[in-house]
């Protein structure tokens, strides 16, 4: 039950002026604190989560499904069609992260001609904007089996959305346990060659030749240099970790574009003779790296990149050097480019160029290695419908979470300004917490009503907070008309949220 409190307060107009000045006069001349790793810590926390929590049901050593086993999951009588036949109990929620036109099956340049039965659409650079988990934890609250599989056109551009997605929900967007949150191996392109047969052909159209290179490879290790000093990450005033994270990683989403570099020897490419101008990080595994790496590459498994070392620092990511630009290379482009989107948002990067991804993994460099897509095992014919509409089965199963109860705190009313003094504006701080057992969404201040002539100057309604979690708060200030010679007046304030359900609340 959201709860409210009718305040009544009063104040006296100089000592407020005074306290305020006080305040203000103490912190001139403190030096600033010093650089931490509070947001840098949390965000790595959640990267780290997410690296090492693999889908129950994957390709074994990676965080991907193949098409073939999401197809069993959809299509459970195994006659070829998803429809009415099957039982949606055990369906993951499919994400397809591609333009609105491959999607809808409208693209004319051969990059998506429809969808899997049943996927929503939400393009990988909005997957943890505010407004699409709302649509994301509506749309999973339907199904029983809390996984999300995301889908692209080739498998790579949604491992971008997956470690964004993956790691807000390990931080605890979605609650504890957090949703299982992995990616289609190839995505559509493996699903249905129909459906991307533009795919493969984007160095010269019309043909697959993105396997051509056979550049250098060595088996030299190479050790990581030193740790070099946190970054310091300050991109929102919110203490909650899932809300730190979420907006590192949007931050990072839209900020990684494009997000890999080619190999070749074409503007903006890398090959052989400029590979040293770059820092190379094979976030493979160990043995994979000495078989043979990319010259001058040093090594970090993926399980590895964002953990604390024994002494609680994070070595690994200090350790990459920052001072040339970083390009991350896996078998395939589907770690390497979940890793960049975690490395750039902890402000692991290049001053003037984002960490970047090597285009198609290892095998684009050196067709002798790396993972590469096999057209005679991995390409399938399975169904997909066109149409803005997801399609497919109906979900309904019941949604199961605790409630939040948002209640008000007592006020803190001051003048800010000597010309809000003179204008009569006062300034009063609210507290709002979350006194239930369920996290609360959406947190808004939504209308003000006052007694003795005083308004409300601030607009409503006023967004408090995007996440709260049990015993969380948050502090927004309104600001407040109020008629000279006032001692005090009495506030209604009211609000709304909604819970992990999607069910909306109102205050008081």
């Amino acid at each position: 039950m959201i709860k409210s409190k009718h305040v009544k307060f009063t104040f006296l107009a100089a000592l407020a002026l005074s306290l305020l000045l006080a305040i203000s006069l103490a912190a001139i001349g403190q030096a600033a604190p010093p650089a931490g790793d509070e947001q840098f810590s949390v965000i790595a926390d959640s990267s780290n989560s997410y690296f090492n929590n693999p889908p129950a049901v994957n390709v074994t050593g990676t965080n991907y499904m193949d098409t073939s086993t999401l197809m069993a999951l959809l299509d459970d009588n195994n006659d070829g069609v998803i429809d009415s036949s099957d039982n949606p109990a055990n369906d993951p929620l499919v994400i397809d992260v591609r333009g609105a036109d491959a999607y809808s099956g409208t693209n004319t340049t051969g990059m998506g001609a429809g969808h899997i039965p049943g996927a929503i659409n939400i393009t990988y650079t909005n997957i943890v904007k505010p407004a699409s988990l709302e649509i994301i934890r509506t749309a999973l609250a339907g199904h029983q089996n809390k996984t999300i599989v995301l889908a692209c056109y080739s498998g790579h551009t949604d491992k971008l959305a997956e470690m964004a997605l993956g790691a807000v929900a390990q931080s605890g967007y979605f609650g504890t346990p957090a949703p299982v949150v992995t990616a289609l191996k190839w995505g559509n392109l493996g699903w249905n060659s129909a459906a991307e047969p533009g795919v493969l052909s984007e160095v010269t159209p019309g043909t697959k030749d993105i396997y051509v290179h056979n550049y250098g490879m060595e088996t030299t290790a190479h050790p990581l240099p030193a740790p070099g000093s946190y970054p310091v990450i300050n991109n929102t005033t919110s203490t909650e970790p899932a809300e730190i994270t979420r907006v590192a990683d949007d931050l990072s989403l839209a900020a990684t574009s494009p997000p890999f570099i080619f190999p070749g020897t074409g503007t903006g490419q890398i090959n052989d003779t400029n590979i040293g101008s770059y820092t190379v990080v094979d976030v493979r595994s160990a043995a994979d790296y000495a078989a043979g790496h990319i010259t001058g590459a040093v090594n970090i498994p993926f399980q590895q990149l964002f953990a604390k070392d024994s002494s609680g620092d994070y070595t690994n990511l200090l350790s990459i050097d920052t001072s040339k630009p970083v390009i991350v290379y896996a078998n395939g482009q589907q770690e390497s480019n979940a890793a960049i989107i975690g490395l750039n948002a902890l402000g692991i990067r290049n001053a003037t160029t984002p960490t970047k991804g090597l285009r198609y993994g290892l095998a684009s460099w050196n067709n002798n290695y790396g993972m590469m897509f096999n057209a005679s095992t991995e390409e399938h014919a399975y169904p997909i419908i066109t149409g803005t509409a997801p399609g497919g089965l109906t979900y309904n199963a019941p949604c199961a979470g605790g409630k939040p109860s948002i209640s008000l705190s007592k006020p803190n009313a001051y003048w800010a300004s000597q010309t809000d003094y003179q204008n009569r504006v006062v300034s009063v701080d609210w507290t709002i917490s979350n006194t239930g057992s369920g996290i609360g969404y959406d947190i808004a201040v939504t209308g003000s009503s006052n007694t003795n002539g005083v308004t409300v100057q601030t607009a409503l309604p006023l967004t408090v907070a995007n996440i709260m979690s049990p015993a969380g708060s948050a502090t927004v200030t309104l600001k407040y008309n109020v008629p000279a010679g006032l001692g005090y007046w009495v506030s209604t304030t009211t609000g709304s949220a909604t819970d992990i359900c999607g069910s909306s609340y109102v205050l008081p």
